[in-house]
């Protein structure tokens, strides 16, 4: 609601700050399209040099990308979206409605699922299933473990439901397992639970409402689920010899259930049945994946920043001279490139102001780093009848400093087709 509010009616009367928070969503959402889009199509690939648990990571690690949001000064992006400023509250709603609407179904749908799962559930008094369930909490490192484990008669497959410790369940059928069987199942139950894997596909599962319009990412859900379960199959047949994990593999071959919400269970996916059993019968030595998933992280924060997004605000008249560019006069001028801040004369001062007065522009969400030396650009100070401007122009972009407000204020702006460097040259003797 609070995006909503903002898009409607801008932060704080502020709509720079409606913008900022649209262009960060923007940029979230394109990049975990894209790297979602790209895993899965590596998804193969990976799964038979790297570990399980690498792939399973690999598809969490997107959630770095939250952490850019307080992070400032980007260089002036490769590329940017420029919208017209109607355009803005329609997408702004239309995507924040799916957004909810997915998320808030994905929610609702877990609460059913565990509602009707626990429904009639009785917690476990069988001192027979009590010792191995203490057994492989000890081994698990649990001294005071605040989850329960149940039985339920909805139940058809061994699986943990909860996302916050007090409310977890681990959740059998009401069948008779074996001590061996059993041994598994916890075992298997209790890495989900010390990885806290049901808040990983909580996580997914807001990354796909997030980009809810995005088929590939509803399918890149699916294959993060998949490799969740493959990595905890890992993880539990390491510590097993080879009669165990055949017994293993038979009991996820025969306990294939439903699993609905942010729960995680001994057998679900069919699709993924053969990679599982595989991996538990035949387990081949793999790389740990540590240097592939810290490679991933760095590129998509080194990604971050590469986007911009851009609301029209008219022309250069109205953003750059307040409606009045006959009122203003040229006091400096100065052309950097090869050499730092070249002062310059203009040859007609008439034609560059009629030039910056005529530009589209498009306010720029972010603020950005400052261009350095090197990077032509031109530096012109204006005398308005509000008070100091300064102009910087480089690349498709204007960088605007006013000084006529309580503190300098600084707006970026994209011009529509860009800077016509050409005519620019031949406005300044240099």
């Amino acid at each position: 609601m609070v995006l909503l509010v903002s898009l409607l009616f801008g932060v704080g009367g502020s709509w720079g700050n409606a913008l900022g928070m649209f262009s960060w969503i923007v940029e979230i959402f394109l990049l975990i399209s894209v790297y979602f889009v790209l895993l899965t199509l590596a998804l193969p690939l990976l799964r038979r040099y790297f570990r399980a648990e690498a792939c399973a990571l690999l598809w969490v690690v997107p959630n770095c990308l939250y952490l850019t949001i307080n992070i400032r000064g980007w260089d002036w992006p490769r590329w940017v979206i420029p919208l017209p400023a109607q355009w803005l509250t329609a997408l702004g709603v239309a995507w924040l409605t799916g957004m909810i609407g997915v998320l808030g179904w994905k929610i609702f749908s877990h609460l059913r699922f565990r509602r009707w799962l626990l429904q009639g559930a009785e917690e476990v008094s069988d001192p027979a299933v009590l010792a191995v369930w203490q057994e492989e909490l000890t081994r698990a490192g649990e001294k005071e473990p605040e989850f329960t484990l149940v039985t339920s008669p909805q139940a058809t497959t061994p699986m943990t439901i909860g996302l916050f410790s007090k409310s977890v369940r681990v959740v059998l059928p009401r069948r008779h397992y074996t001590p061996e069987e059993l041994k598994l199942i916890f075992r298997h139950e209790l890495v989900h639970l010390g990885r806290e894997d049901a808040w990983s596909k909580f996580f997914l599962a807001f990354c796909t409402a997030v980009c809810w319009f995005n088929p590939l990412m509803w399918l890149a859900m699916n294959k993060s689920a998949q490799d969740l379960e493959l990595s905890c199959d890992e993880k539990v047949a390491s510590s097993l010899e080879e009669g165990e994990r055949r017994q293993y593999a038979d009991l996820i071959l025969r306990t294939a259930g439903d699993s609905r919400g942010f729960t995680t269970c001994l057998s679900a996916s069919a699709s993924a049945l053969r990679y599982r059993l595989k991996g538990i019968i035949q387990p081949t030595r793999r790389h740990t994946g540590a240097v592939l998933v810290g490679v991933a992280a760095g590129l998509l924060i080194l990604a971050f920043g590469q986007v911009g997004v851009a609301c029209g605000v008219g022309t250069g008249a109205e953003s750059l001279f307040g409606g009045k560019p006959g009122n203003v006069s040229l006091t400096e001028a100065a052309w950097t490139g090869e050499r730092p801040y070249v002062p310059v004369s203009c040859r007609d001062e008439g034609a560059l102001t009629d030039y910056l007065a005529s530009l589209t522009l498009y306010q720029m969400a972010e603020d950005y780093l400052y261009p350095g030396d090197g990077v032509e650009r031109i530096s012109l100070t204006y005398e308005t009848p509000l008070g100091k401007l300064e102009a910087d122009l480089y690349g498709d972009g204007i960088r605007v400093m006013t000084f006529w407000e309580e503190s300098s204020r600084e707006y970026y702006y994209y011009v529509s087709g860009g800077l016509d460097w050409e005519r620019l040259e031949g406005l300044f003797d240099r």
